[in-house]
């Protein structure tokens, strides 16, 4: 999969943007608030339907009105193009896919996008939902039954809250534990089989990275506890979660745990290891979906340099380098790095505006 053209419209500070991209690596530099982030977040939207700075769509629109378009046209090896548009007013969004409507579902099957960016530290500072949804990303692409247990396990979840808040009998609460343990079980091994899967190429980029090996591990934690399986554990804590209004067992819960020797990740690390080690599992992760798909998703890498020494930029630099997708990066200006950019390109942005840089010779 190949972007070739991106287009957008009062997309905040993108008045009217059309950009055509040739390049397997792009480097995109400018002062703060120049419109880089905007750029990738365009990008982002477009896979995701949302913002990964958390905005609201209403947030998204810019000094035209409220309102906002993009478009991406992409190429993939042996196909017929896709063109995929994304667009927002005060009556709602609407998503086209290839001239026909779409949903955001589409959106993340056909044109699959992982960023890199400085808030992703979350993944490690803050609670499991960051991990889960990580790990969820990757399953869903290489993992055709994933989806389909996930909504039965969601519906049968909502139900059985349901049954909850009303105090519902245990008579009643038990007629959706059967499903809810059956997809249940089906989720956690969809996640345990990924992260096994992505396992050695996740510790190889992480010598490569940070150049220490055995330092870390990686723990799945089910979401619920016992070893006689999830059906035991709802019938067990049915009191609970009836005080509770909720059901606390099950995939909905689960952490994937992420540890330095013997102590967890949080706050025993830098942030420039922490970006680097994201980064490792980011890649890893891509990689796995390139071999099990043959396409490797778009990334997107946000303030390339930030948190990291000159050392680790060489590192990361040969990282992306390797990998065999199109990159999108930012940065405050064009370091050494970036001037023998290989099938690649480099660009400026000001202003809401960018324009190609002539390669050095």
């Amino acid at each position: 999969m190949r972007l070739v053209q991106l287009k957008a419209d009062n997309f905040r500070s993108f008045q009217t943007l059309s950009l055509p991209i040739t390049g397997r690596l792009n480097f995109f530099y400018g002062a703060n608030a120049a419109g880089k982030t905007t750029l990738l977040e365009s990008l982002y939207c477009l896979s995701r339907g949302k913002s990964f700075r958390g905005s609201s769509p209403q947030e998204l629109a810019g000094a035209a009105g409220r309102h906002w378009s993009l478009f991406a046209r992409f190429e993939r090896q042996d196909q017929a193009p896709d063109q995929v548009g994304l667009g927002w007013t005060t009556e709602g969004s609407e998503i086209r896919l290839n001239g026909q409507a779409a949903t955001t579902l589409d959106l993340v099957q056909r044109f699959p996008v992982q960023i890199l960016e400085p808030g992703m530290h979350r993944m490690l500072q803050d609670g499991p939902t960051y991990r889960r949804g990580f790990l969820d990303w990757g399953v869903f692409h290489v993992e055709h039954g994933f989806m389909e247990s996930w909504r039965r396990y969601r519906r049968a979840l909502r139900q059985r809250n349901q049954a909850l808040r009303r105090q519902a009998p245990d008579r009643e609460l038990s007629v959706w534990e059967p499903e809810l343990s059956e997809t249940g079980q089906q989720l956690h091994a969809y996640r345990e089989q990924h992260l096994s899967a992505i396992g050695p190429a996740v510790a190889a980029k992480i010598v490569a990275l940070l150049g220490s090996e055995g330092a870390w591990s990686f723990d799945l934690h089910p979401g619920w506890s016992g070893e006689d399986g999830l059906a035991a554990a709802l019938a067990r804590h049915r009191d609970r979660d009836r005080r509770m209004g909720m059901t606390l067992d099950g995939p909905h819960r689960a952490e994937l745990r992420i540890r330095a020797g013997d102590h967890a990740i949080r706050n025993r690390i830098s942030r420039g290891q922490q970006k680097l080690l994201i980064a490792a599992l980011l890649l890893a992760q891509c990689d796995l979906i390139h071999a099990r798909t043959g396409a490797a998703p778009l990334l997107l890498v946000d303030d390339f340099s930030a948190e990291l020494a000159a050392a680790f930029q060489r590192s990361l630099y040969g990282q992306l380098q390797a990998y065999p997708g199109q990159i999108l990066i930012t940065g405050f200006e064009p370091t050494g790095l970036f001037d023998d950019l290989e099938a690649g390109a480099m660009f400026h942005v000001e202003h809401g505006q960018i324009r190609p840089i002539s390669r050095r010779v």
